[in-house]
């Protein structure tokens, strides 16, 4: 699957990307708020067949994609959500998703993400049966907290509590979206 915006592409991982996921998961300010993510080129490469196997399923729970340039084709980030929980919200059944994503630093400040996760958003909503998608960012990282604002999401009742990365307690700040203020917003574009 690929999603297309005014000025990107956002098509799906293959296993051609590793080097660029691995330059993006080692930037400095990456990989000090995303200690989870694969820190060497095999577990990159694992990273990547996971989601290719798991785009084949009939079953898919994750949903990830590189961004690239229009215009030059240049990589530039990535972005992607995943499958948490199923919940009722008003008597309809359906499913949470977290959303990540993280750009090259010398993209940042563009408005590029936020294209990007606008058309992330709008069609998870559109294709899946998701009631809720949600983000978390560090408190000290305003950038991404700005970025899930101008992409409407709205700071969550329900804050995660502390954790510690890289030996340091941290906080982090959640932003969601439900689905009818997603087509609430979306009526009023």
């Amino acid at each position: 699957m690929e999603l297309k915006t005014e000025r990107l592409i956002l098509r799906e991982y293959t296993i051609k990307d590793k080097h660029s996921l691995y330059k993006l998961f080692s930037e400095k300010f990456v990989s000090v708020y995303q200690s989870h993510l694969p820190k060497s080129i095999t577990a990159i490469e694992d990273y990547i067949k996971f989601h290719i196997e798991n785009a084949q399923t009939s079953n898919r729970t994750h949903y990830y994609y590189v961004i690239v340039l229009q215009e030059t084709c240049e990589f530039i980030g990535s972005i992607g959500y995943a499958f948490t929980e199923e919940i009722t919200i008003n008597g309809a059944v359906g499913s949470v998703m977290e959303l990540e994503y993280y750009l090259l630093e010398e993209h940042w400040n563009k408005g590029y993400m936020t294209e990007a996760l606008k058309k992330v958003i709008s069609s998870a909503f559109e294709k899946n049966d998701i009631l809720k998608i949600f983000a978390q960012c560090h408190e000290d990282n305003p950038k991404s907290e700005k970025v899930m604002i101008k992409s409407g999401m709205h700071k969550s009742e329900n804050q995660p509590t502390p954790k510690l990365y890289n030996g340091m307690l941290k906080t982090n700040v959640r932003y969601e979206l439900t689905v009818e203020d997603y087509i609430m917003i979306s009526t009023c574009l």
